[in-house]
């Protein structure tokens, strides 16, 4: 009887063990799974990419338990784990990718586009069949960004509305000038199309500037990643030759202590690890 007391307590309290996991999951999931939706409702929309929430939710289960199992075939499980998370979050790094080639790819073709419209304003035509032109004229993205702005004008959006939005998707100073350059001139006058080719003449020496930038730092930035993954990888070396010795860290709690002391130490410095300094967490808004 004492046994069978003892059986029935034990596995009463695994149920209960068992109920509140559950409990604490199913709210995640939930969560989890609205993030998904709003992923792909909102972000993808914004880029042009039609890709279903239930596709999106599955690819990204499917990438969480792949590599939560490939890497539990060689690490030890809490490793396994945080590279299953790590699957779970793909999803959302990978739309970062796109909005930031994205936004680069406008950012590049705006140059030409403003001078276009100046042009097309010294010829007599107004903003919005300058707009028509330029989106007929420039190749996607930023020509589908003319034909959606003008879409929504002609269904009865007023112009400071449709650059507002404009801005929303493509967050960048070079779109703000662009709208506030447009707006100024609509509600006080003057001539737009020497501002715009004013504007056009910025940008384009703006982006040689930053480029100069780029290459002059483009060794330090390669160092600084280096350096930066060069931990991850002589641990991940130094725990298939001495699995033994490094199999301590994950089960006793000194090297609990020692993993979350390297975690906080690595946290503010793992930024300059492409794509971690473009990802918008899950608790921020997209930027």
């Amino acid at each position: 009887m004492p046994a069978l007391s003892s059986l029935a307590g034990l596995f009463l309290g695994a149920a209960l063990a068992f109920l509140a996991v559950v409990d604490g999951v199913a709210p995640a999931l939930n969560r989890y799974q609205r993030h998904i939706a709003d992923t792909a409702d909102g972000d993808l929309r914004a880029q042009f990419v039609d890709l279903p929430p239930r596709k999106l939710l599955l690819l990204a289960l499917g990438l969480g338990a792949s590599l939560g199992t490939a890497v539990a075939l060689f690490l030890p499980w809490p490793i396994a784990v945080i590279a299953a998370l790590g699957g779970l979050a793909l999803p959302r790094v990978v739309v970062a990718i796109i909005r930031r080639r994205r936004q680069r790819a406008i950012i590049r073709q705006l140059p030409d586009a403003l001078q276009a419209l100046a042009g097309s304003l010294r010829a007599g035509t107004n903003i919005g069949r300058a707009m028509e032109l330029v989106s007929r004229r420039y190749a996607p993205p930023l020509g589908e960004e003319f034909s959606l702005m003008l879409s929504r004008q002609r269904l009865g959006e007023d112009l400071e509305s449709v650059l507002a939005a404009f801005v929303d998707r493509v967050p960048a100073e070079e779109t703000a000038l662009f709208r506030n350059a447009v707006l100024i001139s609509h509600r006080v006058g003057g001539d737009l199309a020497d501002t715009l080719e004013t504007l056009a003449s910025t940008l384009r020496e703006r982006a040689q500037v930053e480029e100069r930038i780029d290459a002059l730092t483009a060794m330090g930035r390669m160092q600084g990643r280096v350096m930066c993954l060069l931990p991850v990888g002589i641990g991940a070396m130094l725990y298939l030759q001495q699995p033994e010795m490094m199999q301590r860290l994950f089960t006793d709690p000194i090297g609990w202590v020692v993993l979350a002391v390297i975690s906080i130490m690595m946290g503010p410095i793992i930024q300059c690890i492409p794509p971690f300094h473009i990802i918008p967490w899950y608790s921020q808004s997209p930027a």
